[in-house]
């Protein structure tokens, strides 16, 4: 029988949950760690109509990249969220579990997935924390690697938003400059153009791409390709429901998984 603690020592298994960040909310946010389960959803966040899934297919737990809980609460008012999300979450028997920064970090975690989908040549991470860079399941905030082909980042950022279904993919900097050393961080990493440059990177691969953040690329001459926050991550769900199906499978337990079909980009382009 898979437990809910069974699921939390798989993902540290694969990402472990000391590498998230200090400021991160990470591990088990609702539930009982001796909860059995039999039945999976993976998502990237703990949204209401991921809840509401959820409780359709009969899932005992739910798996989202982003934490429902990241700052201390003085109140759960159960009309608003993320209280309603509790709420529908222990009254419906279903616990939550956050992989966050611990699964961007880890070397088969998020990065890796757009790494892997670019056919990136892994050189270094992009930014890492010393104490962890001699650990093989650590790769760091962020990657820099090396494309098998030159290309123009505007081939590029067609190709991402073609393989990833980004409903909106934005270039600053020079689109038709040729491009081999490429950084990427998934999600949020405007932070991290600055290590971009040092890493002598031609192109930068993110999302949340800010004004400032964009100037400041163009300035020093470094491409950058804005996929969205949504589509730079999504891709690591079906590692985690690998993850969990294999363990489970092998360990004879019976446990069904599934990436969850109500989500979607919640910024999309004005038809």
């Amino acid at each position: 029988m898979v437990r809910v603690k069974d699921i939390l020592g798989w993902i540290d298994s694969l990402a472990p949950f000391r590498f998230a960040e200090s400021w991160d909310n990470c591990g088990l946010q609702v539930g009982n760690p001796q909860e059995p389960i039999t039945r999976l959803l993976v998502a990237l966040d703990p949204s209401t109509p991921v809840l509401a899934e959820a409780r359709e297919r009969g899932c005992q737990c739910v798996v989202t990249h982003h934490p429902l809980l990241l700052h201390p609460l003085s109140s759960i008012r159960t009309d608003s969220w993320p209280g309603s999300v509790v709420e529908s979450a222990v009254f419906g028997g279903i616990s939550i579990i956050a992989a966050h920064t611990n699964l961007d970090t880890a070397r088969h975690g998020t990065n890796a997935q757009l790494a892997q989908l670019l056919g990136l040549a892994i050189t270094g991470p992009l930014d890492g924390e010393p104490s962890l860079c001699q650990d093989s399941l650590y790769g760091g905030m962020g990657v820099v690697g090396l494309l098998a082909r030159e290309a123009t980042a505007q081939e590029i950022g067609a190709e991402l938003k073609n393989a990833l279904g980004a409903v909106c993919v934005r270039i600053a900097g020079d689109g038709k400059k040729r491009v081999v050393r490429v950084a990427v961080c998934s999600g949020s990493g405007g932070s991290l153009i600055g290590k971009a440059l040092a890493w002598g990177a031609d192109l930068f691969i993110t999302g949340d791409l800010k004004y400032h953040d964009a100037r400041l690329a163009e300035e020093h001459g470094l491409a950058v390709i804005d996929i969205g926050h949504f589509a730079s991550e999504r891709p690591v769900l079906e590692v985690l429901c690998d993850l969990f199906r294999t363990r489970a499978a092998s360990e004879a337990l019976e446990l069904d998984v599934f990436v969850s079909q109500s989500e979607f980009d919640p910024l999309r382009p004005l038809s």
